[in-house]
């Protein structure tokens, strides 16, 4: 291109002029780089491309070891649960073996091999209801008789007052 021709189509830009000689080093020296940056921008695309892919397992990871820690608490407060509710029934257990050695009072030490089955208890607790329905018997009898000794009492009084009333 001439400098004329160049000033004419825009005279704004500039273009500096270089001889023309051939330059088929310093061309091939471009297109070689040309080459080269577009292959650096085709690796750079798909390093890219991997790296939004690994930013994707890497939050599918997250994700998964989010659900397990919450599965893992989920597990240990299971555990720790059942662990509590055993040792409230073996607290409840020993409750009632003192409260069973004081009432059955046979060695300072208690006797722990009468009552190694649920069998023996049961009977332990059997007998211990026919002692408590032989108590409500009493029970029952007494209050009568003290109603009953309350009545006549009150007989007596009413009798009392009549004749009192009468000798007046």
């Amino acid at each position: 291109m001439s400098k004329a021709v160049i000033e004419r189509s825009s005279p704004e830009i500039r273009y500096d002029v270089a001889p023309s000689v051939p330059l088929i080093a310093r061309d091939s020296f471009v297109a070689d780089t040309a080459v080269k940056m577009e292959q650096m921008q085709a690796t750079l695309r798909l390093l890219s491309r991997d790296m939004s892919q690994l930013a994707g397992a890497v939050a599918d990871l997250q994700k998964a070891t989010e659900d397990e820690r919450h599965y893992r608490n989920f597990r240990m407060g299971e555990q720790r649960s059942r662990e509590s509710k055993l040792d409230e029934v073996l607290r409840k257990c020993r409750d009632l073996k003192a409260r069973l050695d004081r009432i059955e009072y046979t060695s300072p030490r208690g006797d722990y091999h009468a009552y190694t089955s649920f069998e023996a208890i049961s009977r332990k607790l059997a007998e211990f209801d026919t002692f408590r329905a032989y108590a409500q018997r009493i029970e029952r009898s007494l209050n009568a008789r003290a109603w009953l000794l309350c009545a006549i009492i009150a007989a007596g009084a009413g009798v009392l007052v009549v004749a009192a009333r009468l000798a007046s």
